[in-house]
């Protein structure tokens, strides 16, 4: 049943999709084709908007599917959906896989993009791009690299699952006179409630890596509470650990409000 339903969001999702990030791709090939001719003016302005198209797919993806899980569950497509013989559970699992699933591949077009942009500005400066490409690459250290693309597909993770409850909960009968305005309110809450957590467990949760010295990169059983305290004794002083708290703060919250949404999709859903 979950094949039929992700067929489903993808029949009443593609076409919207497709012509969004395509639309953009093809601004943006326009502007870095200028950079690597390099027309006067022109070409120079370009490489600097082409990167702001091609950085704002992803996020502008996630938009539309938003959009489209509000529709689809509470707005005008609401009534269709929920008689869908599967439990509410099914129904919320398969849209955040299928958020998840997406926003992940707009996260891929989004670095062929970046990829594309670094070569037109190769071309446009009489380089061989593969090398420009590759010595950038190198410039940069190999856990860095690894640690930020699994932070950022947490992050994604993140606000696709987290988005989805909180429109979910913010749908519940007690909350539904507020429209669309319950689940942003939820959303400034949360953002509060995150950051409090979040800094909490940068400092006190015993997990981290090491920024500096010959072990540069390895994951030690610490947290960052040292290193804030050396600072304030010092305030030249330079952390020597990252506290990756953070990363089981935001398991964590993504696993309750999974938990809580599936749950009130299930018991609470409340159509106005």
């Amino acid at each position: 049943m979950i094949g039929s339903l992700f067929a489903q969001e993808l029949r009443s999702t593609r076409k919207n999709l497709l012509v969004t990030v395509g639309v953009l791709l093809l601004i943006a090939a326009v502007a870095l084709t200028l950079v690597a001719l390099r027309v006067p003016v022109l070409g120079t302005l370009g490489l600097g908007f082409g990167i702001v198209i091609i950085v704002l797919i992803t996020p502008i993806v996630l938009g539309l599917l938003a959009e489209n899980y509000w529709r689809s569950m509470y707005g005008r497509e609401g009534y269709f959906t929920m008689t869908i013989p599967v439990r509410g559970r099914t129904l919320f699992l398969t849209k955040v896989l299928y958020g998840v699933i997406i926003s992940l591949l707009a996260l891929v077009v989004t670095a062929v993009g970046l990829l594309g942009a670094a070569s037109a500005l190769a071309l446009s400066q009489r380089q061989d791009p593969a090398i420009f490409i590759r010595d950038g690459l190198a410039a940069i250290e190999p856990w860095m690299a690894w640690l930020g693309v699994l932070a950022i597909i947490l992050q994604l993770a993140y606000l696709v699952i987290v988005g989805a409850a909180i429109m979910t909960i913010g749908a519940e009968g007690r909350y539904n006179h507020l429209g669309f305005g319950a689940p942003v309110i939820g959303a400034v809450i949360l953002y509060v409630v995150m950051q409090v957590v979040t800094f909490i467990g940068i400092l006190f949760i015993p997990f981290g890596i090491r920024l500096t010295g010959p072990d540069a990169g390895e994951l030690v059983p610490q947290g960052m509470l040292d290193g804030v305290l050396a600072a304030i004794d010092d305030p030249g002083a330079q952390p020597e650990v990252l506290g990756l708290g953070f990363v089981v703060t935001t398991i964590v919250v993504m696993a309750l409000l999974a938990w809580w949404g599936a749950r009130s999709v299930e018991r609470r859903t409340s159509l106005r």
